[in-house]
């Protein structure tokens, strides 16, 4: 009965985001072709890099989980290498590691596949920037907002700010590190369900409006237990799975670093509302 339950929910949830996207005006001329030259020109790793509209074709309902290969050491490196000894936020660890985060949030399975190909959207538009004409001026966060705003680029309506798409990301980081938190400390056989649904309506809930923040609330209350999860990640192996909960430590407490450094950046900057 409760699989049948998660089963319609997702469902809903999937035609509801569908739904959403269709109703979102189309990109202008300009993003249209943003995109395509970052494309043309081989920028891109993955998804598109357009945030004006999805078409339905590019939601992926199903992902086989046997592609992924989620490596949690590559998490820990990455933003790890994204806090530099100069103070600088550096953006390609950010993006490995963000990368390699995603592949975890897609073997949690369909409830996660519309966040995962959010984010995966959202990486590849400032892989684009770090690669393109402009890449020297988005090594990091700081060079990124400050080239951004000295060129009156966050709000252009010809292509995403690249600061406004990591805003995005952060916040996404917070509800991220916290499930991470809490799947570290459950028992064997707790469910996730509550207490993934009441992280999510202490941080991204917050930047929602009301009918999404009760939806995901409530498709997350499906969340499966510890074991499940774990055995999913690991792939069976109990070696995998000993190596990633003496590591998860290590890595909630850089990912916190990194976003309560960024947090920091951003309030500094008076970004934080940035729409």
């Amino acid at each position: 009965m409760l699989a049948s339950h998660a089963i319609i929910i997702d469902a809903a949830f999937q035609e509801w985001y569908k739904n959403l996207m269709s109703a979102l005006p189309p990109m202008t001329e300009q993003q249209q072709d943003t995109e395509a030259s970052c494309l043309n020109n081989g920028q891109t790793e993955g998804a598109t890099a357009t945030f004006g509209r999805t078409e339905e074709s590019e939601i992926p309902l199903e992902i086989d989980v046997q592609d992924l290969n989620f490596d949690l050491q590559l998490v820990l490196d990455g933003f790890s290498q994204c806090k530099g000894d100069d103070g600088q936020l550096y953006l390609d660890g950010y993006l490995r590691a963000y990368s390699e985060l995603n592949k975890f949030l897609k073997l949690l399975g369909t409830v996660f596949n519309f966040v995962s190909h959010d984010i995966q959207k959202k990486v590849t538009t400032l892989q684009c920037y770090r690669k393109g004409g402009a890449g020297d001026y988005y090594y990091s966060i700081q060079s990124m907002i400050e080239y951004e705003r000295e060129n009156n680029l966050m709000m252009s309506s010809d292509q995403q700010s690249g600061s406004r798409t990591l805003l995005r990301l952060h916040r996404g980081l917070e509800f991220i590190t916290g499930f991470l938190s809490e799947i570290h400390k459950a028992s064997e056989d707790s469910g996730l369900g509550s207490v993934t649904s009441e992280l999510y309506g202490r941080t991204l809930a917050k930047f929602h409006n009301w009918i999404l923040a009760k939806t995901v609330g409530a498709v997350l209350l499906m969340m499966p237990n510890k074991k499940t999860i774990i055995d999913r990640v690991a792939g069976g192996s109990s070696a995998v799975r000993a190596h990633n909960e003496a590591l998860m430590p290590k890595v909630v407490e850089v990912m916190t670093s990194v976003y309560n450094l960024t947090q920091k950046l951003y309030e500094d900057y008076e970004l934080l509302d940035l729409p």
